[in-house]
């Protein structure tokens, strides 16, 4: 077995640090909003990580169940999909089952399940980046061309979706709001907890296929901001910022204008309604100040900009999408 097999990747970014680094000015180096709510500078490697957090957990029936509950509310064919990934890591899950139970343990083996363990979902994120990388360096140069080819919109759609359901904001407000009044609840509650790793990857999944389904009725734009106030990001860099959507509540939205800042001077956006034409639009600098605000106000802890001047006016609104949402999860 080759020492590859072996490596454990346990630094979990679910926000790409290449992508943060466009706010860097030629270095890996930007400006952030620490949990103290100061304003640091530190390279994007320290940032928007967690220590396993992608790191796979044993699935009881139960657990599949829930999963396949979800899942079933899926149009057929990707429901299979699912079921067919849920499959590959259950496989591992019997591996090492198997091997515990032979009782013939050994150091090596120990080691590979722990970094397929670690690796697998991580892996299968980093993919979707190789796959989208160049299509955010043509955006980012305004070359919106590049998305005519269809390989690669599909490819940006599906990260585009997995960079919307994969964050640790995203997974704190789905879980805080979750409903537990009754034991069947808590039951549910406490399993989605225990395979958001699985169920946050499948929600990529289905928001991607619907976006590239839909990217002929939908409007997809690149907003080109030429202010002197620059676009910033944040731990949950994609947001929905249609007019319908409050900046106060996490709850399900109806409608969607989806919006992603890509540098400090172009942002993409795929809308609902009639805000921006199809193509290149460039915006003033309300709509920069305002797409700030709903930036920060739909973050947890970190709003990234390229200076400190960036990003102090947003401070005040930093998680403000959270504050009002009932906290439903029970401590045991």
């Amino acid at each position: 077995m080759s020492q590859k097999h072996l490596e454990v990747k346990k630094r979990h970014h679910y926000v790409w640090a290449s992508y943060l680094a466009r706010w860097g000015s030629g270095t890996n180096n930007v400006f952030y909003t620490t949990k103290t709510g100061k304003i640091a500078q530190d390279s994007v490697r320290a940032i928007v990580v967690e220590d396993y957090f992608y790191k796979i957990t044993t699935l009881t029936r139960w657990h599949v169940e829930v999963i396949d509950r979800f899942s079933r509310k899926s149009p057929d064919d990707l429901h299979q999909q699912h079921m067919s990934l849920l499959r590959e890591f259950l496989k591992v899950q019997q591996a090492e089952a198997m091997y515990r139970k032979s009782g013939k343990l050994n150091q090596e083996a120990e080691l590979h399940f722990h970094a397929l363990n670690c690796s697998l979902l991580e892996n299968l994120h980093a993919e979707h980046e190789k796959l989208a990388r160049p299509v955010l360096e043509a955006l980012a140069e305004e070359n919106l061309g590049v998305l005519q080819d269809d390989s690669h919109m599909m490819n940006f759609m599906a990260f585009f979706g997995h960079q919307i359901s994969r964050t640790k904001p995203f997974r704190d407000g789905v879980i805080q709001v979750l409903s537990r009044s009754n034991a069947l609840e808590i039951q549910v509650a406490l399993a989605m907890e225990h395979v958001w790793w699985f169920l946050s990857y499948m929600f990529g999944m289905n928001l991607g296929r619907n976006l590239f389904l839909d990217r002929r009725s939908a409007r997809h734009a690149l907003l080109i901001n030429d202010t002197s106030v620059p676009f910033i990001t944040s731990d949950q860099p994609i947001v929905n910022v249609h007019p319908s959507v409050s900046m106060t509540d996490f709850t399900p939205p109806e409608h969607s204008d989806f919006y992603y800042p890509i540098s400090p001077r172009i942002a993409y956006i795929i809308c609902d309604s009639a805000r921006f034409t199809a193509g290149k639009n460039k915006i003033n600098e309300d709509a920069v100040i305002e797409f700030n605000s709903k930036v920060a106000a739909r973050a947890r802890v970190h709003i990234i900009g390229n200076t400190s001047e960036a990003i102090t006016p947003f401070q005040n609104f930093i998680a403000r999408s959270y504050q009002k949402a009932p906290d439903r999860r029970v401590v045991a």
